[in-house]
C-alpha cells in the first residue's frame, strides 16, 4: 500500500539566487546546510497490502492531513487576498528569480519538485500558493529488505523513540517527519524572508545614492548647461565682433584701394596740368616777346597820351574834390544846424525841469522853514521855562544863605 503524502519542499533543488535592481543576493551557507537536511523525507513501508482500503484508519490520518494543509494554505492566501488596499500599494518591487535555480518538474527526477510559488505582501509578509496538482509526488512505500525485522530497527525518532512500533508508530513517525520538514521550511524561509529584507534595504540605499547620485549629476548638467548657453552667447557676441572687425577690413581695404586709385589717377592728371601749363607758359613768353618786339616803336606814343590822359583825370579829380569839400561844408553846417536845434530843446526841456525843481524846492524849503520855526520856537519857550526855574531855585538859595544863619 502507498500512502500520498504532499511535500513542501523540493528535494534536490536549491536556494534561489534573487537579483534585485542589479544586486546578486544568494543562499547562505546555514540556509544550505538546512536546505540539505530538509530536502530528504523519508518513506514509510505498510505492511498492509491491500491499497484500496480507503476506509482505514491510516487513510483517514493521512487524508485528514491533507486536508488540514490545503486548508491551511488556502486560508493564509485568503487572509494575503483580504489584506488592506494601502498595504498592497506599499508592495516591494517583484523579486527576479534565476532561470536555473527553478526547476521544472519535467526537466528532474520524479522525486524533485519546483519551488512553492511565494507571494510578498506589504511589512514582508508572505503568502505561500498551495502548490500545483502536476508538483505533488507520491511517495510508494518500500518493503523492508529480506531478514530484517521492521520492529527491531534501530532508528529513533526525536519524539517517541523507536519507530518499529507498528503501524500507529510509523504513522506518528512520518507525521512527526513532516512536521519537522515544515518546521525546517519554516525557517529556511525565514531564513529567505531575512535575506529577502536585507536585499530591499541594500536596494533602498543603492536607489537612495542613486537618487543622490542623479540630483548632484541633474545639478551639474544644468550648470553645464547654463554655462554652455553663455559660453554660445559669448561665442556668438565674438563672432558678431569678428565679422563687424571683418567688414571694417574689407571696408577700410576697399577705401584704401580706391585712395590709391585716385591718388595715381590724380597724378596722372598732375602732370598733365604740369606739362599744359609749362606748354601755355612758354607760348605765352613767346607772344609778349612777339608783341613787345612788334610795338616797342608805339611806347612813346602811349607814354605821351597817358600823360595827357593823368593831366585830364588830375584836373577831373580836383575840381570833384573842391565839390566834395563845398558839399561836406554844407553837410557839416546842416549838422551845426541839427545840433544847435536839439541843444536848445534840450535846454528848453532843462529849463521847464528846472523850473518845476525849483518851485518844488521853494514849497519844500517853505515847508522846513516853517517846521524849523515852529520847533524852534517850542525849544525856546522850553528852555525859558528851565531857565525861569533855574533862577528862581537861584534866587530861593541865595534868600535860604542870607536869612538862615550857618547854612553853606
Amino acid at each position: 500500500m502507498s500512502l500520498p503524502v504532499v511535500s513542501m519542499l523540493p528535494t534536490h533543488s536549491r536556494p534561489p539566487v534573487i537579483h534585485v535592481a542589479g544586486l546578486h543576493v544568494g543562499p547562505s551557507p546555514s540556509s544550505m546546510h538546512a536546505l540539505a537536511r530538509a530536502s530528504t523525507i523519508r518513506s514509510v513501508p505498510s505492511i498492509d497490502d491491500s491499497e484500496s482500503s480507503r476506509h482505514s484508519p491510516l487513510a483517514s490520518s493521512v487524508n485528514s492531513t491533507l486536508s488540514t494543509n490545503s486548508a491551511m494554505s488556502a486560508a493564509a492566501a485568503a487572509a494575503v487576498a483580504s489584506s488592506p488596499p494601502r498595504l498592497a500599494e506599499r508592495s516591494p518591487p517583484p523579486v527576479r528569480l534565476k532561470a536555473e535555480d527553478v526547476v521544472s518538474p519535467t526537466s528532474s527526477s520524479p522525486a524533485t519538485l519546483a519551488p512553492t510559488p511565494v507571494r510578498w505582501g506589504a511589512r514582508a509578509v508572505r503568502a505561500s500558493e498551495p502548490p500545483p496538482a502536476s508538483l505533488v509526488r507520491e511517495v510508494t512505500a518500500s518493503p523492508p529488505p529480506e531478514g530484517l525485522d521492521p520492529e527491531s530497527s534501530g532508528q529513533w525518532d526525536s519524539t517517541i523513540g523507536k519507530a518499529g512500533l507498528g503501524k500507529t508508530g510509523r504513522v506518528i513517525n512520518k507525521l512527526v517527519s513532516d512536521n519537522d520538514a515544515l518546521k525546517r521550511d519554516i525557517q529556511i524561509e525565514r531564513l529567505r524572508a531575512d535575506e529577502a529584507k536585507q536585499a530591499a534595504r541594500l536596494v533602498e540605499d543603492k536607489m537612495e545614492r542613486i537618487i543622490s547620485d542623479y540630483e548632484g549629476r541633474l545639478l551639474e548638467a544644468s550648470v553645464t548647461k547654463t554655462l554652455l548657453t553663455r559660453k554660445e552667447r559669448q561665442v556668438e557676441t565674438l563672432t558678431a565682433a569678428i565679422d563687424v572687425e571683418k567688414k571694417k577690413a574689407a571696408a577700410a581695404l576697399e577705401r584704401e584701394k580706391n585712395w590709391r586709385s585716385e591718388l595715381e589717377k590724380m597724378r596722372g592728371d598732375s602732370t598733365a596740368q604740369i606739362d599744359e601749363a609749362t606748354t601755355y607758359a612758354a607760348l605765352m613768353e613767346g607772344r609778349y616777346k612777339a608783341i613787345s618786339s612788334h610795338w616797342r616803336d608805339q611806347g612813346d606814343e602811349v607814354k605821351r597820351a597817358l600823360a595827357r590822359m593823368r593831366g585830364e583825370i588830375s584836373t577831373i579829380v580836383d575840381e570833384r574834390r573842391a565839390d566834395d569839400d563845398k558839399m561836406q561844408t554844407l553837410r557839416d553846417l546842416c549838422d551845426q544846424q541839427d545840433s544847435n536845434i536839439r541843444q536848445l530843446r534840450r535846454e528848453r526841456d532843462d529849463m521847464t525841469r528846472l523850473f518845476a525843481e525849483y518851485k518844488q524846492t521853494q514849497e519844500d524849503d517853505l515847508r522846513e522853514i516853517r517846521d524849523s520855526a515852529r520847533a524852534r520856537e517850542e525849544e525856546q519857550e522850553r528852555l525859558l521855562d528851565e531857565s525861569r526855574t533855574a533862577l528862581a531855585k537861584l534866587r530861593w538859595a541865595l534868600k535860604v544863605k542870607e536869612n538862615v544863619a550857618g547854612a553853606q
